[in-house]
């Protein structure tokens, strides 16, 4: 076996390698779908943002109808990194006991120890930052202004800092980043991390703040919030986000139609919601279509995505959003990156799917 093992070439060991990742990775999701299947969902909320909250320790939510990263980003002057944050190398990095004591006062709200701390010593720009992510983390709103104001560098990186504050001090601490220049569609939209969080409040002040629901979010992905918010949001934050000049009454009626249980990978086994879930989209898609929506929009991307509509609900087993979009016009023989429809009922759906669409079972 040893002699086996040194003949083969580069090559032949890379393309091992390889596959033994692709299989751990294809049992993995094949585990995480069964998973998926055996859980309940339970009814919908109708109120707040999510319609259903996130599994723990989702490290990834849903990702549909993705779309190639664009522009509309801008970072309006804010610097990646803080000024000075390699003036400490490797091995001197350790906070000195004056350092210990100003970050422990940061995360306490201390704030008569940081004015004495500050004004008696000269703090770099990487220690003032690394108290206002401590003051942050916390909730400490007047320490989080004091060192602002004191030259504590705002990077990319400080507004999603903010979220991870208590929940009920976001607001303020976001109030005192744009008292200090900061806008709410810079260097990224923040929308799709605060819908997941299910903040409301943070929700409606950023759009209350002129929040664009348009702009790009993490990783520039253009159409993050709409797509979040289409299908896994509620009637009301879909209607706020309109209301807000959000494009998506077209493509959010694809992602609702294909909107799967947290989990599921409909690619490695057949999805099958509940039905309280699969109707859960409709009043979605009701509104969408009330609002310029089409169900027989092609979905613009370059990735192999299912097109239309109708097909994003067939891949989701969604079988009463299925009904609801052929009583509304849907033509399920619409061909995309994967056939129609009815070609993707065939190779596998369930026999009520079959029968909805007349398909031979």
């Amino acid at each position: 076996m040893s002699s086996q093992k040194k003949q083969l070439s580069p090559k032949e060991r890379q393309k091992r390698l390889q596959e033994k990742h692709y299989a751990k990775r294809v049992a993995k999701l094949r585990q995480q779908a069964k998973q998926a299947a055996q859980h309940s969902c339970g009814a919908p909320s109708t109120t707040g943002l999510l319609a259903y909250p996130p599994l723990p320790n989702q490290a990834n939510p849903q990702q549909q109808g993705e779309m190639l990263p664009q522009g509309n980003k801008s970072n309006a002057g804010i610097p990646k990194k803080c000024p000075r944050d390699v003036e400490r190398r490797v091995g001197l990095e350790v906070d000195g006991p004056d350092l210990v004591n100003f970050r422990s006062a940061c995360r306490e709200g201390d704030l008569s120890t940081i004015k004495s701390i500050v004004s008696s010593q000269s703090l770099s720009p990487l220690d003032l930052r690394k108290g206002l992510d401590d003051a942050f983390k916390n909730g400490k709103v007047d320490v989080s202004r004091f060192l602002l104001q004191s030259g504590a560098p705002m990077t990319q990186a400080t507004p999603a800092a903010v979220l991870r504050a208590p929940a009920d001090k976001q607001v303020a601490l976001f109030q005192v980043l744009k008292e200090h220049g900061w806008t709410v569609n810079t260097p990224e939209s923040l929308l799709p991390e605060i819908f997941r969080s299910n903040n409301e409040p943070l929700f409606d002040w950023f759009l209350e703040q002129d929040a664009n629901p348009n702009v790009a979010g993490p990783q520039n992905d253009l159409g993050q919030t709409l797509r979040l918010a289409a299908s896994q949001g509620t009637v009301q934050v879909v209607q706020k986000l309109l209301n807000a000049g959000a494009n998506m009454a077209s493509s959010g009626l694809y992602w609702a139609a294909g909107a799967y249980p947290e989990g599921s990978v409909p690619n490695i086994r057949r999805v099958e919601p509940s039905a309280d879930f699969d109707k859960s989209r409709i009043p979605v898609m009701e509104l969408l279509l009330e609002n310029g929506g089409d169900v027989n929009h092609r979905l613009e991307t370059r990735h192999m995505e299912e097109l239309y509509p109708i097909v994003n609900a067939v891949k989701a087993g969604a079988v009463e959003r299925v009904k609801w979009l052929l009583s509304n016009g849907a033509n399920p023989d619409l061909k995309g990156s994967w056939g129609s429809a009815r070609d993707y009922a065939k190779l596998n759906s369930s026999d009520e799917m079959k029968q909805v669409l007349g398909v031979e079972q």
